[in-house]
C-alpha cells in the first residue's frame, strides 16, 4: 500500500490526464500530484533521457540501475532490470552493476559506473573520474549522464516518500527469484 494515495485521476487537470494516460505506471501515477507544469517537465526530461540519440541505452540504464541500487529502490530498479535486459545489458553485466564489480564490465560502463557512484555519494566526482569519463565521451553525453543521474536520484527519493507499489507489468519480465523478492 502507497504512504500516500494516488491522485484521483477524475480530478487532474485534462493536460495531466492525457499525459498520465501514455504512461500508467505508478510512479508516474504517483508523480501527478505535482503541479501540471512540474509533472510536465519531468515527462519531457524522462522522454529526453530515453531518447538513444540523447544517451546510449546500455549506459543510460548502468546510471539508472546505479542510482537505484545506491539508493536502495526497490521500484526503480525492478522496473529498470527488465529494461536493461530488453536493451542488451547482459545478466553478468546487470550483476556487475548491482555487485560493484565494475571489472567485469566493458570499460565505458565501469567508467560509467563509477562515474555515477561518485556523482551520487560525493555530488562533485574526483578529477579522476571526470577525466576518465571525459576521455571516453562528449562533454555533451557527460553532461546527459548527469543529468540522467539527477534525473533518477529525484525519482527514487519521490518513490521513497510517497511509495507506490510495484508495477505487475514490471514483475512480469523479472527473473522469477527477483520477483519473489519484489512481493
Amino acid at each position: 500500500m502507497p504512504r500516500i494515495p494516488y491522485p484521483d485521476f477524475t480530478k487532474l487537470e485534462p493536460k495531466v490526464q492525457k499525459m498520465l494516460a501514455g504512461t500508467p505506471i505508478n510512479v508516474v501515477r504517483m508523480a501527478a500530484h505535482a503541479s501540471p507544469i512540474i509533472f510536465e517537465a519531468g515527462g519531457l526530461m524522462g522522454y529526453g533521457i530515453s531518447d538513444p540519440a540523447n544517451l546510449d541505452p546500455k549506459v543510460r540504464e548502468t546510471v539508472i540501475l546505479r542510482v537505484a541500487y545506491i539508493s536502495n529502490s526497490k521500484y526503480e530498479l525492478y522496473q529498470h532490470l527488465s529494461i536493461a535486459q530488453a536493451i542488451g545489458l547482459t545478466p553478468e553485466e546487470i550483476g556487475a552493476i548491482g555487485a560493484v564489480q565494475y571489472d567485469k564490465l566493458p570499460p565505458l560502463l565501469a567508467t560509467v559506473a563509477r562515474f555515477t557512484d561518485d556523482v551520487v555519494h560525493n555530488v562533485s566526482p574526483s578529477d579522476e573520474n571526470l577525466a576518465a569519463l571525459r576521455a571516453l565521451v562528449s562533454d555533451r553525453v557527460l553532461v546527459n549522464i548527469t543529468m540522467t543521474i539527477g534525473q533518477y536520484m529525484n525519482v527514487a527519493r519521490l518513490i521513497a516518500v510517497t511509495g507506490p507499489e510495484l508495477d505487475d507489468q514490471a514483475l512480469q519480465h523479472l527473473p522469477k527469484d527477483i520477483e519473489d523478492q519484489a512481493r
